[in-house]
């Protein structure tokens, strides 16, 4: 059998800018706009119908391509934390450290996937490069047969899984700091498998 994963296309942002706007931009805008110009709306209300666009979308997905959303099912994790987070108590320390369950809960679901047949970034990685194209999906499964591939996405799922704060140090730095780490970790993400990819040998 042969070793060399064949050529893919790669991430595909059309493929999924969808998922993006609609499990990242609107709940994002919807919440704020919600905060900003309704009067005595409550923070569990906003992030309930904040929630509205991930669970509508990943809800349309299984009915209709039966294939779950990776990324709004990540998303509605986010809110659903921050609105126990929201239950316990207005503490502006909880409020500051709620981001902190969100990436400790992401870290732990990424280790704990290491024992499923595939991890999570495969699939992670599935949707950034094949959206909902049903024989795009089919081509990157057949990724999993080569060792290159398949030490690839558990590389990338024990980073992203032990990349996490815990919740004093999220305590003394700021948010856009937090931010910005995990846009680093994006980053990193792409360059890593680009890397690997040129590494690869090519078929003759």
């Amino acid at each position: 059998m042969t070793t060399t994963p064949p050529p893919g296309r790669g991430f595909s942002l059309p493929a999924v800018l969808p998922s993006l706007l609609i499990d990242g931009l609107c709940p994002y805008l919807a919440y704020t706009l919600l905060i900003a110009y309704v009067p005595g709306i409550s923070q569990i209300m906003a992030l309930a119908i904040r929630a509205i666009f991930p669970a509508t979308y990943g809800l349309v997905g299984i009915v209709r391509r039966r294939h779950l959303d990776i990324i709004g099912a990540v998303v509605l994790i986010g809110i659903a934390v921050s609105m126990a987070a929201t239950f316990v108590g207005g503490d502006p320390k909880m409020l500051l450290i709620r981001e902190s369950f969100v990436t400790g809960a992401l870290g732990l679901v990424c280790l704990l996937s290491l024992l499923w047949p595939r991890p999570l970034m495969f699939y992670i990685g599935r949707q950034f490069s094949t959206g909902h194209d049903a024989a795009e999906i089919e081509r990157f499964n057949t990724l999993w047969q080569f060792p290159g591939a398949r030490r690839l996405f558990r590389v990338l799922t024990i980073v992203w899984g032990l990349w996490t704060l815990s919740i004093p140090q999220v305590l003394v730095i700021s948010p856009f700091v937090f931010n910005g780490i995990f846009l680093g970790l994006i980053t990193w993400n792409f360059a890593y498998v680009s890397r690997q990819r040129r590494r690869a040998p090519q078929p003759g």
